[in-house]
């Protein structure tokens, strides 16, 4: 068994897998979950009677966090954590970047993930505490992205910065213009990540018409529930894109 994790801002994510099991596999693991960030509350998540044979993971958060997983892998299971790395190209991707550490192992995993699911022209939108968009071309070359305030961070820093004090927090996929402070800040955050999403898809779509998007991440849902009510079909939630693309950052080194 191999034990996958993703620590990222807010969350632990994690799932145990048969090794004969592959990236993108409907029902790939045996085990899922996550914790909120505490090491502790991730090791009391996982049976104790699980048996592994390796454990890999990324990390965006907390490196002291990391630490803390690696000596807790080690400490139960007597085994090295393989923390993947943002590498030039992998998986049949090509990183865009001159300086290939500053980009996020989350984003280049979930690219990695998504480009090998078809090998086809893809936007990645990771929609977790950061909203990510990254555009991939047919020949797997990185085209740059995006990377703005997620949904509920947008929202927050609205409220830090000004008078505005929200009473709920609840987004609607088929939010329009709204009629109070709470509608006119959540429809303005969500509509905001929606449009930028489509003009992504547009972009990739001027050289590819049947380029896709790929979503994950917390918010994911409901972001595909405000693309599919503008009548874009082009999409596909894929939750787990970060940790499938451990199989290849991990075992092609």
């Amino acid at each position: 068994m191999i034990l996958e994790l993703d620590v990222g801002n807010s969350r632990i994510k994690w799932r145990v897998l048969n090794r004969t099991s592959h990236a993108g596999d409907l029902h790939p693991g045996i085990l899922m979950g996550g914790a909120e960030d505490s090491v502790v509350n991730l090791f009391e998540s996982i049976p104790r009677d699980t048996r592994l044979s390796a454990a890999r993971g990324c990390c965006v958060g907390s490196v002291s966090l990391l630490a803390e997983v690696a000596e807790g892998v080690k400490e139960r299971w007597g085994l090295e954590l393989d923390v993947a790395k943002v590498s030039a190209q992998c998986g049949g991707i090509t990183n865009s970047y001159h300086e290939v550490q500053r980009m996020g192992a989350d984003r280049w995993l979930a690219m990695i993930a998504a480009f090998n699911r078809q090998k086809r022209a893809c936007i990645v939108v990771d929609a977790g505490t950061a909203l990510t968009i990254d555009l991939v071309a047919d020949d797997g070359r990185h085209q740059g992205g995006y990377i703005l305030a997620g949904l509920s961070l947008a929202v927050k820093a609205l409220e830090s910065s000004t008078g505005i004090a929200l009473r709920n927090r609840n987004f609607s996929p088929l939010a329009g213009p709204g009629t109070s402070t709470e509608q006119a800040v959540l429809s303005g955050a969500l509509n905001s990540a929606v449009s930028l999403i489509l003009e992504a898809l547009g972009l990739l779509r001027c050289a590819d018409s049947e380029a896709i998007a790929y979503l994950c991440g917390g918010d994911a849902e409901i972001l595909a529930q405000a693309l599919r009510s503008r009548g874009e079909p082009g999409f596909t939630v894929e939750p787990d894109l970060v940790l499938d693309g451990l199989t290849y950052a991990c075992d092609s080194r």
